[in-house]
């Protein structure tokens, strides 16, 4: 069976005190920003999300992502935040392999190619094929 694709969430909390929205993504560690609106909130976590995906992926961090189902807490609001492809396709490799416990050499050999590709998906420096993408998931 196939992996389902990587999709952060961010969670909105109003500001009762002094107005706005704190948002957070419990999907990446450390990603958390705030606006005057939900909108202007919205597009701050994104930026946020994406420039520390970029980071993570370069670093090689290991088991980074969180891809655990988060329960909202009382007037929380959870919304999956549309990411670039790129990044979303990398961040899906990269999961999918962590989560079968292999190496991107073992991986590599699995499907038949050189390990630097593996490498360069999930850096998102280059994007496979669709026939490519779901073979990684798969295997």
């Amino acid at each position: 069976m196939c992996q389902k694709t990587f999709q952060p969430t961010a969670v909105f909390k109003k500001d009762e005190k002094n107005g706005g929205y704190f948002v957070f993504c419990p999907t990446v560690e450390g990603v958390f920003s705030q606006g005057e609106t939900i909108e202007e909130a919205r597009e701050m976590i994104k930026d946020a999300l994406e420039g520390v995906i970029e980071a993570a992926l370069e670093e090689d961090i290991e088991n980074y992502f969180n891809t655990d189902e988060y329960i909202p807490k009382r007037n929380e609001i959870v919304e999956p935040i549309n990411i670039n492809k790129k990044l979303q396709v990398a961040v899906s490799i990269r999961i999918a392999r962590e989560r079968h416990g292999y190496t991107q050499r073992q991986l590599a050999r699995k499907i038949g190619i050189k390990q630097q590709h593996i490498s360069r998906y999930e850096k998102g420096v280059v994007v496979p094929s669709a026939d490519r993408f779901l073979e990684l998931l798969e295997a």
